[in-house]
């Protein structure tokens, strides 16, 4: 069993936002246990729960009485790893700040900041495996005692082919995970921008990938599939519990999380 956890004293981030390319000021401050991670905008409380997820097209949107915020999932990957479930984050902006792309200064700046409370967080566990699939992409849980990930990416039309990583245990975090950066293609740039995303982004807080090399230095070899699996566990936590089990992620994407993520709290 695992104690809730907060922060033991309050901090400021900001940053541009990657989509937006707007500024944002976070102020996180300690929650009450059982309060869970509340997003606070013009006064309005967004809970960091799936039933509050509008948007999963190349980012993850929580709404909540009109009143948005974009892109958390990073900033929530973060907090899962770190074991954070009661958060008051109050925003100035629409856009969680990206920083360097990955979770890994989010992690440095609340790692040293965490702070065990009494209570037991709920845990998530199954006694049978269950697969969710949508076109070519597949996502399985699988009875586990403990939580790791299995992810595979296929990109046909690119060097990149095919890449897997393991994450076998939760520990290996920020290490093996947090640093990799959220990742995009050279042909989907000016399409991209025309949507009216990735405004904010540039080589220092993505990898770029072009026809035969990556643009600019990657941290990985694999950065890309390491990246995926950084946006799935925050993309998990939205759950509001800890998962016991193994997740295989083969192609899958922020819309086929949420709809298991639903499945799979509701039986």
């Amino acid at each position: 069993m695992v104690r809730q956890r907060t922060i033991k004293e309050s901090v400021k981030v900001e940053g541009k936002g990657l989509h937006t390319g707007c500024y944002t000021k976070m102020y996180l401050h300690s929650a009450p246990e059982n309060t869970g991670v509340l997003f606070i905008k013009n006064k309005v409380k967004i809970p960091a729960n799936y039933k509050f997820v509008v948007e999963t097209s190349r980012r993850v949107v929580l709404e909540k009485d009109g009143e948005k915020i974009s892109t958390v999932e990073h900033f929530l990957s973060s907090l899962y790893y770190l074991g954070i479930s009661n958060l008051y984050v109050e925003v100035d902006g629409d856009e969680v700040p990206i920083l360097d792309g990955s979770a890994f200064y989010w992690v440095e700046i609340l790692e040293d900041l965490v702070k065990d409370q009494d209570d037991l967080i709920d845990e998530l566990t199954i006694e049978k495996p269950y697969s969710f699939r949508v076109k070519n992409a597949e996502i399985l849980f699988f009875p586990s005692s403990r939580f790791q990930v299995l992810c595979a990416i296929s990109f046909p039309n690119s060097f990149l082919r095919w890449q897997t990583f393991y994450l076998k245990d939760l520990k290996d975090y920020k290490t093996e995970i947090a640093p990799a950066r959220t990742f995009g293609f050279y042909y989907e740039v000016e399409e991209l921008v025309k949507k009216g995303l990735i405004s904010g982004a540039d080589l220092n807080n993505a990898l770029l990938v072009g026809e035969g090399r990556y643009v600019n230095e990657p941290r990985f070899k694999d950065e890309p599939v390491r990246h995926k699996i950084l946006d799935l566990i925050g993309d998990i936590s939205l759950s509001g519990k800890r998962l016991k089990l193994k997740i295989i992620s083969i192609g899958s994407g922020h819309s086929l999380h949420m709809k298991a993520m639903s499945y799979l709290l509701r039986g």
